[in-house]
């Protein structure tokens, strides 16, 4: 198991950047849908929605991935271990402060309407699909179950962005990251790194020769 503390303390900046990422192409794909439904136009409404949502799982992936490739070098070496529902984790408190505005939503008030918003705006890229989806005749955006649907994607790419990372896939063009401070190697061992490689080279030199005298003298 991993203590709140240790997580927060280690992936708290890269939840909080997913959380970021999701705001601003949250505010992006809310803006492009406000476009499309003053043109009253479905199909570009859909076509905004989706494009959105694909860049916004883009750049959720990119991130649980470089997450996780920063964790590889520690998960190779037994200082950390594997645990595959990181990045879901990292995702998840991202998405709780719509997952708190989802439940206000809930309370019986006049304020209901007002969270119910929030909580879509905060979704913005979902704008256009929720309102064109219907259950029966009522769209998704009327749904108070299909808020709490929105967060599963992210939780989904997050988790194989981050196993990705930790397992050196290269799934996407996405480029890996520098180590972290803490994984990369030391003066010392960096030059150990280049004794054994010189000592390796030399033994494959002295090898080459003998086998060229060898097959000489035949």
């Amino acid at each position: 198991h991993i203590h709140m503390k240790q997580f927060f303390s280690r992936y708290s900046y890269d939840s909080m950047r997913m959380f970021l990422d999701q705001f601003a192409i949250s505010l992006f794909g809310f803006c492009l849908a406000l476009t499309a439904v003053q043109m009253e136009n479905d199909t570009l409404l859909l076509v905004f929605s989706l494009a959105s949502i694909l860049f916004y799982l883009a750049l959720i992936y990119g991130v649980a991935q470089r997450v996780g490739a920063k964790d590889r070098t520690s998960v190779e070496l037994g200082k950390l271990p594997f645990r595959p529902f990181i990045g879901a984790l990292i995702s998840l408190l991202a998405n709780s402060l719509a997952g708190v505005v989802t439940l206000l939503s809930l309370l019986p008030g006049g304020n209901a309407g007002m969270a119910r918003f929030a909580a879509m705006f905060l979704n913005g890229m979902y704008q256009g699909v929720y309102t064109l989806i219907k259950v029966g005749s009522i769209s998704l955006n009327n749904c108070w179950w299909a808020y709490f649907l929105l967060p599963l994607p992210a939780l989904l790419v997050s988790t194989v962005g981050y196993i990705a990372g930790v397992k050196d896939w290269h799934l996407t063009g996405l480029s890996t990251p520098e180590l972290p401070a803490s994984d990369r190697p030391t003066r010392k061992e960096l030059r150990e790194r280049k004794q054994e490689a010189a000592r390796k080279a030399a033994e494959k030199q002295a090898r080459d020769r003998m086998d060229k005298d060898s097959k000489n003298s035949d």
